[in-house]
């Protein structure tokens, strides 16, 4: 089933299935199911995954809590679940792609959620309105990186955004820690915790039958967003993200890798290893800009090539500070703050 790709630029061999229409799956393993849903957004879909369980299914993530993101769910039960009904749902990490229709999915089946410690809580704070200071002091930490206007990140800062297309918060039946292991039909999976791209995010790893979903962790044709923000409990989220991926880099090279978007391939350790030398050459690139104090928003137009508007700018500016606050942290880069209470970062001395 697998072959290597045809994109000659790329070191990975995708998988030779083709994606299956919303609403039906395809099998890409013994037990494992892929299943691709629409998304309204530039990243036009996510892919969740089904694994054979007790007569029925655990689902592995659950799409946005959207009109499109419902209709795939009814056409899905018609057509797939009425055979193979859910059994448990498990969630990779917070963001309303993976966690948004959980809510939803465990009212209509009945059905226990799995999600790490850290995941429910910040989907129990991201639920929560936020009071007139918090919206302040988030719109403090980006005029102090060098924001001046913050008008398109309205929705973004006051959690407007998020609350949009999540159902609720579901209720968890159980935290899966790192190390520990499950076993569904007897295939047994192992739980890897890879911060980073979100604080608390799981990956699963089945290591006899070589297969790793990896959620956004590991993605085929893009990087998933690294992002600092002043109200994050990993201080240095691209140092946590750097070290996950030395961790993924050292599996079998022969895993089937199901990630959250794009298709399934082999290639872990080549992938890996392509996605730490792109954040390596955005901190050789910050180094140099930063012969002169810059502030984060300056850096925008080194680290990405094109205008940069709304919500994208807002997760560009994450990014920014993420590396820049890396920097900072390993002693390569000062931070300087002025009266104004504006940040730059400048080359160490």
């Amino acid at each position: 089933m697998r072959a290597v790709s045809d994109l000659a630029s790329t070191p990975i061999s995708y998988l030779q299935v083709p994606p299956p229409e919303p609403g039906g799956i395809a099998r890409v393993s013994d037990g494992v199911h892929w299943i691709r849903f629409p998304l309204p957004m530039d990243l036009d879909h996510i892919n969740l995954w089904l694994l054979d369980h007790d007569g029925g299914s655990v689902l592995i993530d659950t799409g946005l809590a959207t009109d499109i993101g419902r209709a795939a769910w009814e056409r899905l039960e018609q057509q797939v679940l009425a055979a193979r009904p859910l059994r448990l749902i498990v969630l990779t990490h917070l963001h309303p792609d993976h966690a948004g229709l959980a809510a939803w999915l465990q009212g209509r089946h009945r059905v226990p959620v799995w999600a790490s410690r850290e995941t429910e809580r910040q989907i129990r704070q991201l639920l929560e309105p936020l009071t007139d200071e918090q919206i302040a002091a988030r719109h403090a930490f980006f005029h102090s990186h060098g924001v001046a206007d913050l008008g398109s990140f309205g929705a973004s800062l006051s959690g407007e955004r998020y609350r949009a297309v999540v159902s609720g918060l579901p209720q968890i039946a159980h935290h899966p820690q790192e190390g520990e292991e499950v076993s569904w039909d007897g295939t047994r999976w192992r739980w890897l915790e890879t911060d980073g791209h979100a604080t608390g995010h799981l990956c699963l790893h089945e290591p006899s039958r070589r297969v790793l979903i990896t959620g956004d962790q590991i993605l085929p044709a893009i990087s998933p967003n690294v992002s600092a923000s002043g109200w994050s409990t990993d201080a240095n989220p691209l140092d946590s993200y750097l070290r996950s991926l030395e961790r993924l880099a050292d599996l079998d090279p022969a895993t089937l890798v199901l990630p959250s978007h794009g298709r399934p391939f082999v290639g872990v350790r080549e992938r890996a290893h392509e996605l730490r030398a792109h954040h390596l050459r955005h901190l050789d690139q910050l180094l140099e800009a930063c012969r002169e104090p810059r502030t984060a928003s300056e850096t925008l137009r080194v680290l990405f090539k094109r205008t940069l508007v709304g919500f994208h700018l807002y997760l560009a500016m994450g990014e920014a500070i993420a590396h820049l606050e890396y920097l900072a942290r390993a002693g390569r880069l000062a931070r300087i703050t002025d009266d104004r209470g504006t940040i730059r970062y400048a080359r160490a001395a």
